[in-house]
């Protein structure tokens, strides 16, 4: 058995997963990155550096979309490559074009508010990436859609 943190025989492989934009299944998207890491051979402390950084990413994923549509709209997509060398994990917020629809007539947060939330949530981002080896990400404030790319490199 190879110790952890080493995967000498690595498959590359991309798995997605589609979740509702809620905060209770971002407990899910922590378990699916566990068992990503731990398939990828990732060490115990990395695996927990992952996992955190993918509750943030989804956490605020989740957030953006509640502010553009309010609670319970929309999905947040993971996609999981593992790779030779690395295991990147996407996250992505989106929302129906009939949920930015209602979003848009109902005029859902006003915009000192959302000033002060982009600010946090421009903090929380960079906190993430501490927790990484590489990261980046892109917010649409207008859709609710919320990009971020976490990749941990695997020991050799």
């Amino acid at each position: 058995m190879a110790p952890l943190g080493y995967a000498p025989d690595v498959t590359p492989t991309t798995s997605e997963l589609r979740l509702p934009a809620e905060g209770r299944y971002v407990l899910v998207a922590k378990r699916a990155a566990a068992g990503f890491a731990a398939v990828a051979g990732l060490d115990v402390e990395a695996l927990d550096d992952l996992v955190i950084a993918v509750s943030q990413a989804c956490e605020n994923a989740i957030s953006l979309t509640e502010r553009v549509a309010g609670p319970g709209n929309g999905q947040i997509r993971l996609v999981f490559t593992l790779a030779d060398n690395a295991l990147e994990v996407r996250v992505r917020s989106s929302l129906s074009r009939a949920e930015m629809e209602a979003a848009a007539a109902r005029h859902v947060v006003a915009v000192a508010r959302e000033a002060q939330a982009r600010e946090a949530q421009e903090m929380a981002m960079r906190v993430m990436g501490l927790f990484v080896d590489d990261f980046g990400y892109r917010m649409d404030e207008r859709t609710g859609g919320l990009r971020v790319r976490l990749t941990k490199y695997l020991v050799r």
